[in-house]
């Protein structure tokens, strides 16, 4: 059943979606999927109800399951195949990736962001996916399509991509107590060197 339901809701995104909206998701796969490694400049920016705070720091990804955003400010998340260790104020501590919940999800939308797998991202965790374009971006919003009971995770996700690239810009995180988080990479260099320790912990 379970089975019947996920390929139902990989044919109702196919119905949602334009011919030409599929061909940008894999244009952009495509593209981004060529990406070995890169470090950019990360600027983070969290808006709460009442205030709003921003971090800024260093971002290293290595293909397809490893990166590590480490801010000026002490915090950090790091990813690799197994684990998850972050210090981000209310989200502390080690995770296996095996156990899912949160943080796995929290993973998989930035790993799957950074090499462009907007689609298989969708398809494995519930998202519908509408496309646009805004000046120098095409905008991607992911929104669930069934609201969890208890409201843990993220409720909508927006990926930017450059229109002449096709490279990530920035990825923002809706969560359904009315925050948002944006994530805006700059100053990338791509395909290069990463120390394999800075993904050990």
């Amino acid at each position: 059943m379970k089975k019947l339901l996920t390929l139902l809701s990989i044919l109702l995104f196919a119905f949602q979606l334009q011919a030409q909206d599929l061909v940008l998701l894999s244009q952009i796969k495509t593209t981004n999927g060529k990406v070995k490694s890169f470090e950019s400049d990360l600027n983070n920016t969290m808006v709460r109800p009442k205030k709003t705070e921003t971090q800024y720091g260093t971002l290293y990804f290595v293909k397809p399951d490893e990166f590590s955003a480490l801010f000026t400010n002490g915090k950090f998340m790091t990813v690799n195949a197994k684990k998850i260790k972050m210090d981000l104020g209310l989200f502390h501590g080690t995770f296996k990736m095996r156990d899912g919940g949160m943080m796995q999800s929290l993973a998989h939308i930035f790993l799957y962001g950074f090499q462009g797998r907007i689609q298989d991202l969708a398809n494995e965790t519930g998202y519908s996916l509408t496309t646009k374009t805004e000046g120098e971006f095409h905008v991607i919003t992911a929104n669930i399509i069934k609201k969890k009971i208890i409201g843990i995770g993220y409720k909508k996700v927006v990926f930017k991509y450059y229109t002449d690239t096709l490279l990530l810009k920035e990825i923002v995180l809706y969560d359904y107590s009315g925050n948002q988080d944006s994530y805006v990479i700059s100053n990338v260099k791509y395909d290069v060197p990463i120390d394999p320790k800075t993904f050990q912990f």
